[in-house]
């Protein structure tokens, strides 16, 4: 009963630990050039080549590209960038469809980052597309 109690102790303190991102951030975020669709399909086809089996076979569809800011951790500081958001249907090594997996790429002027939505316990703490933001 302790170890329940405390972890979901823990589990609060977490997410109240989550730093939310400021206005003032978002207004002197710096973006790169949007990316084109060649650069957009390299990322991708690179990360599914080790996140993926039989990679070739995948079925994919991506958004078009977004201006959003990302962090793998809900009290990182954010990145800010062009995301596209893919949904990858792996293809299992018996040959049948495997599990439908969506997978976030953020392309920003130090680099370019992908994300396991899966891995978010609270995606809003983690993700967030500027058109949304009023």
């Amino acid at each position: 009963m302790k170890t329940k109690l405390l972890g979901l102790v823990a589990a609060v303190a977490l997410v109240a630990c989550a730093a939310p991102v400021t206005q003032q951030e978002i207004t002197q975020a710096k973006f790169p050039p949007q990316p084109n669709q060649a650069a957009v399909d390299k990322e991708v086809n690179t990360y599914l080549k080790s996140a993926v089996n039989n990679p070739d076979m995948a079925k994919k569809e991506c958004s078009p590209p977004r201006k959003a800011w990302a962090r793998a951790l809900a009290f990182e500081t954010p990145k800010f960038g062009w995301m596209v958001v893919c949904d990858v249907n792996g293809k299992e090594r018996s040959g049948g469809d495997g599990p439908m997996k969506t997978y976030m790429f953020l392309f920003t002027t130090n680099g370019n980052f992908a994300y396991d939505s899966s891995s978010f316990g609270n995606i809003n703490n983690n993700v967030q597309f500027l058109d949304l933001i009023k």
